[in-house]
């Protein structure tokens, strides 16, 4: 009897010591399983915490492209405003120029019909009459002649009231010094004078002439010099024509 409780005890203390082994046999599973856990949401959260970082930047690039974009939008709606802007202007200036163009059509009509030519010397353009205007050494009287040419000229600028010219006098290299001249620069410009009160008289516009001498400092005819059919070439009265040039200068402000 004794025995068999001795036996039941010893069982009953083997059970004891089996079933706490298992326990924490399970314990330990159980906790290397909860690590194990806990360490693979510590690396998602990395991962999303990652993720989200890069969704940032993402978005900050994203919106610095659109930033860029409406930029570049805008400087291709300046750069097409800007064109449009140039073809139109360019346009209006050939169309001004296309004006001026016919405007000097017909301006030279005009001095062919009188029998004149414009020639353009030392960047000025000369109406040219055969035959123009010369004088005798010392002199301004006109001859018959000139006054033809005179008339002629008179005739032109009475029918083209816009038209505005240089009255220019030159004389030859031999000096002068009287009561009535002090120099070549009082004898040129006293040509210039006597021919435009002549037009004067005919019934030219004042406004429309401008007195001018330019001595002997402008000869016409220069080879021999000395000889006195060269002097007699450059004693001379010219008709320089002032272009009307408000057209060209707008098209140059406009620019």
């Amino acid at each position: 009897m004794k025995i068999q409780k001795l036996t039941l005890l010893f069982g009953l203390a083997s059970l004891l010591v089996f079933s706490s082994c298992v326990s924490n046999k399970k314990f330990n599973e159980l906790m290397d399983e909860k690590d194990s856990i806990a360490s693979q949401l510590q690396s998602a959260n990395d991962r999303l915490s990652n993720m989200e970082g890069e969704m940032a930047n993402l978005k900050e690039r994203t919106d610095n492209l659109q930033s860029e974009r409406d930029r570049l939008s805008s400087d291709l709606q300046r750069s097409n405003q800007e064109k449009e802007d140039i073809r139109r202007a360019t346009a209006a200036n050939e169309a001004r120029l296309s004006a001026l163009n016919e405007e000097l059509a017909k301006a030279f009509m005009v001095f062919e019909k009188s029998g004149m030519e414009v020639h353009e010397r030392n960047g000025k353009f000369y109406l040219v009459v055969e035959d123009g205007i010369k004088y005798r050494s010392a002199s301004t009287a006109l001859s018959r002649r000139d006054m033809n040419v005179v008339e002629a000229m008179a005739d032109l600028l009475k029918n083209n009231s816009e038209m505005h010219l240089i009255v220019e006098g030159h004389t030859d290299d031999v000096p002068i010094s009287t009561e009535v001249y002090r120099d070549n620069w009082d004898l040129s410009v006293a040509r210039s004078t006597r021919v435009i009160r002549q037009l004067v008289r005919l019934g030219v516009n004042p406004s429309q002439l401008t007195a001018a001498g330019a001595a002997e400092f402008q000869p016409f005819a220069t080879e021999n010099p000395r000889s006195s059919a060269t002097r007699a070439e450059n004693r001379r009265t010219e008709f320089i024509l002032i272009p009307n040039m408000g057209g060209v200068y707008k098209i140059y402000k406009d620019n």
